[in-house]
């Protein structure tokens, strides 16, 4: 598993332990954005040069009345290729540097703005938003987003663009699972409500947005369709008793918490 091929860039990562994998951007995200910009400008240089010519035909053969009718056209097409260009040589520029190396303690992410190092233990939540695309009913891909937080109050946000993202959270999520819920878990239990973004749980209850319902009411918490759901113990669903996954950061503890500690099917 362990990888040390990794760019110059990580060499200064210090106190995370071994190396266990290096996530780079994807290939698309670097060289498709600049293959994309070179071809877009030689686009807008051939356009430009051939309203020039055409424009200089024009005028040999009708004199400068026609001068303006060929140019404009050109010159507009042009431009747009240009502004796309530039838009895709920004892209190129953005992403060239991305990529994220996971270590024993932590990870760290590289971007055009620097190094950012990530300790397993300063990290306090992690959100994860999974949409699944269809175009016409036909399923055209999944995309995927997470963003993570941590006690120097900084905000990351990983998406498609690293390589193998999924298996990047995945190794994230297993390493901190145990920290954030030792964290929760100690603050439920001196019964204390612990709050996961719109939703909160204590040991007399759970609330999500502005409604609390008493455990004593709740059959089960569920995901159906990326949306957490409260059941009733008589059947059916409280009126208004959701959220959405995406929104909610640490799901997994929400989860575990629920099912653990309140004693409830959760999942």
């Amino acid at each position: 598993m362990d990888n040390p091929q990794i760019p110059e860039a990580y060499l200064p990562v210090t106190g995370l332990g071994a190396l266990r994998r290096y996530f780079p951007i994807r290939k698309w995200n670097r060289w498709g954005y600049l293959v994309m910009f070179l071809l877009l400008f030689a686009g807008a240089l051939l356009v430009f040069l051939f309203g020039i010519y055409d424009t200089y035909v024009a005028y040999r053969q009708h004199g400068p009345a026609m001068i303006d009718d060929k140019l404009i056209g050109p010159l507009g097409i042009a431009f747009f290729l240009f502004a796309l260009g530039l838009l895709a040589g920004w892209g190129a520029f953005a992403n060239w540097k991305k990529g994220v190396a996971a270590y024993e303690r932590g990870f760290a992410y590289n971007d055009r703005k620097g190094l950012q190092v990530w300790p397993w233990e300063d990290m306090l939540s992690m959100t994860s938003a999974i949409t699944r695309h269809y175009t016409n009913g036909i399923f055209t891909g999944t995309s995927h987003v997470y963003t993570l937080s941590n006690r120097q109050n900084q905000r990351l946000v990983i998406s498609d663009s690293i390589a193998k993202v999924e298996e990047l959270a995945k190794f994230i999520e297993e390493n901190i699972f145990p920290l954030l819920y030792g964290r929760a878990a100690d603050q439920f239990n001196t019964g204390q409500a612990v709050v996961f973004g719109p939703v909160a749980v204590s040991k007399m209850e759970i609330t999500i947005g502005k409604k609390a319902y008493p455990w004593k009411d709740v059959k089960e918490v569920s995901i159906h369709q990326g949306v957490l759901k409260v059941s009733r113990k008589d059947g059916g669903w409280f009126s208004g008793a959701s959220a959405s996954a995406s929104t909610i950061p640490n799901l997994r503890v929400l989860l575990t918490i629920i099912h653990q500690a309140v004693g409830l099917k959760a999942g």
